[in-house]
């Protein structure tokens, strides 16, 4: 059931990604074995009269293969894909992600990129699970426009992102989807219970709610501030006694 990843790096992806939190990252569905890196790439093939780089997925393709021993490669650069999408599939056992402009949209609500790129992840091995073949165009049955935080929104409106990283979900009618396609329900069980681990940490978790609710968290934190100072007494009074 576990799929073996290949990453391959494009360009100077580094300053954006720890490649290393995404390879420790524990699943049942997919594990990476490898890393590659290809800082120099060729000309772009976009000739536009802008100065910004960008690529056609057809120009990547030809640069890029999967290593053998590995299911698939995923590639990862910070230059944009000419027609603005942040995901392309190349054949049957490749898949492009951009970066470009991800990270302004994710630091926003300080999602982190390791994040956003281990639910990449999960979503490809969800449709090869679907589709059985990458390259296949039954891929686009399965995703949605409209956004629901589901691992399979279309995101065509791209800060919508968001929705789907920071707790990704796999709603009820993508589950009857996996189930009509007869995916073992195993994998559908092990998927939402992966997907709940990619969060923020506590810290930042925390920080979101007292935002959300300030008047909630003054009156909570008042609280426990009296609780703690009748606690306080209450061992005094103990202690002054014996």
């Amino acid at each position: 059931m576990k799929n073996k990843i290949a990453l391959i790096k494009l360009g100077y992806v580094d300053r954006f990604v720890n490649f290393n939190k995404i390879k420790k990252w524990k699943s049942d569905l997919f594990e990476v074995t490898e890393i590659y890196c290809r800082e120099y790439l060729p000309e772009s093939d976009v000739d536009d009269n802008y100065f910004d780089l960008k690529y056609t997925k057809n120009k990547l393709g030809s640069i890029i293969s999967c290593p053998s021993g590995s299911d698939f490669a995923v590639a990862i650069m910070p230059y944009r894909l000419v027609d603005n999408f942040y995901m392309h599939r190349v054949g049957g056992n490749c898949v492009i992600i951009s970066l470009y402009e991800i990270s302004d949209i994710l630091i926003r609500d300080q999602i982190s990129m390791e994040n956003f790129i281990t639910k990449q992840l999960y979503e490809i091995c969800a449709l090869k699970y679907l589709a059985g073949d990458l390259s296949s165009d039954e891929v686009y049955n399965f995703v949605h426009r409209d956004t629901r935080g589901c691992l399979f929104d279309m995101n065509g409106e791209r800060t919508n992102i968001l929705y789907n990283t920071e707790k990704p979900i796999i709603c009820d009618s993508c589950k009857d989807r996996f189930k009509k396609e007869q995916i073992n329900a195993k994998v559908i069980s092990v998927l939402e219970k992966e997907l709940k681990k990619i969060k923020k940490p506590p810290i930042l978790q925390i920080e979101k709610h007292i935002k959300k609710y300030p008047l909630a968290t003054m009156i909570m934190s008042g609280i426990v501030a009296i609780i703690l100072n009748l606690l306080a007494n209450l061992l005094w009074d103990i202690f002054k006694k014996s």
